[in-house]
């Protein structure tokens, strides 16, 4: 069984190992945390332009139709850069609930947002009050 990464992942994982490198000096990161919205959206806007945001969808919603391994990279390179964007909660987290369980009107409205970085979105799966 070979379990090497084919040319495709190992150019997403060279392509975000890179900006992480780049984009998240301590000294830089440091700031984006300390800033009002502990983020940057200049930072969003490029995980959209690098397709990161449309990854894990299906080509039907949109998406580049990336499975768990190119998640898995993309995570990977995120932690090592102790990324701040809010990629697991928009993307991951509420994303994927839109993708598996929404309509395919839902689907079509919340998933485009997503993946051209115009929505962040959080799953609310436990609430005050809920049985």
């Amino acid at each position: 069984m070979d379990l090497s990464f084919s040319d495709d992942q190992r150019l997403l994982e060279d392509s975000v190992a890179r900006f992480v490198r780049n984009e998240y000096e301590f000294d830089k990161r440091r700031a984006l945390a300390a800033s009002d919205e502990g983020f940057s959206r200049d930072h969003w806007a490029t995980f959209a332009d690098l397709g990161l945001l449309g990854l894990p969808f299906s080509e039907e919603d949109g998406g580049l139709g990336g499975g768990p391994i190119e998640t898995m990279i993309v995570m990977e390179q995120f932690g090592r850069g102790l990324v701040l964007e809010p990629y697991l909660a928009t993307v991951l987290l509420a994303g994927q609930a839109i993708a598996h369980a929404g309509t395919s009107k839902q689907r079509k409205a919340l998933l485009a947002d997503i993946i051209e970085g115009k929505a962040l979105y959080a799953l609310a799966h436990v609430e005050g009050g809920a049985r």
